[in-house]
């Protein structure tokens, strides 16, 4: 959090309104690192949704690849057995040779399977685990960011605290001044009368 000046007053102890001022900025700092992190993990989130997506999608299409090469194998399998119950047809050589390299053709794709297999774990591995450690993080940043936030807000209420009890104590002290104020003043008129008085007794007898 940045430095922030709490002005001091007359009878000690700090500005009332710089010290709610501060809380309040405090309070806005620390909502804004909660969003930040609010925003971080959702975004993480989010790109765990899509590697998930993009997992799912590479799932259906090994699927779709197992369930082509499992086709062109037992297609490949009914046709040597065709090939061999029809042995003396040599015609038929020219369809198996067809045949057998459009299997060779599709064996990458075949080898691909695997690759895409363990691709899809690392990937699902890598989001979840990246995705807890954030959570962990956030969570611990949060935990925190609250403990500061309520450590200066204790600092700052006893501050209060004793700044409005040293100010209650003045207050009441210029109140019992005001209240023998009027006594005083009488005091003071009397002792004026007297000397008036005086003066006039003294300027008598000098007539």
């Amino acid at each position: 959090m940045d430095n922030y000046s709490i002005k001091s007053v007359t009878f000690g102890g700090f500005d009332k309104q710089d010290v709610i001022q501060y809380i309040e900025r405090s309070a806005q700092e620390a909502a804004g690192i909660q969003k930040k992190l609010q925003e971080e993990n959702d975004g993480l989130r989010e790109r765990l949704a899509a590697s998930e997506q993009e997992a799912a999608a590479l799932r259906s299409q090994m699927e779709e690849l197992s369930a082509r090469r499992d086709a062109l194998q037992a297609e490949l399998q009914r046709e040597a057995d065709a090939r061999q119950a029809l042995e003396p047809l040599k015609p038929l050589e020219a369809e198996v040779a067809r045949l057998t390299a459009e299997v060779n053709a599709l064996r990458p794709d075949a080898e691909a399977y695997a690759q895409f297999r363990e691709r899809i774990g690392a990937i699902e591995c890598e989001a979840r685990k990246r995705a807890a450690d954030l959570e962990i993080a956030t969570a611990a940043q949060l935990r925190r960011t609250l403990d500061l936030f309520r450590e200066q807000y204790q600092v700052l209420m006893s501050t209060f605290e004793s700044t409005a009890a040293h100010v209650n104590g003045e207050l009441r002290k210029v109140e019992v001044n005001l209240t023998q104020l009027p006594r005083a003043m009488d005091q003071a008129g009397a002792e004026l009368n007297h000397l008036a008085a005086t003066l006039e007794q003294a300027g008598n007898s000098e007539n």
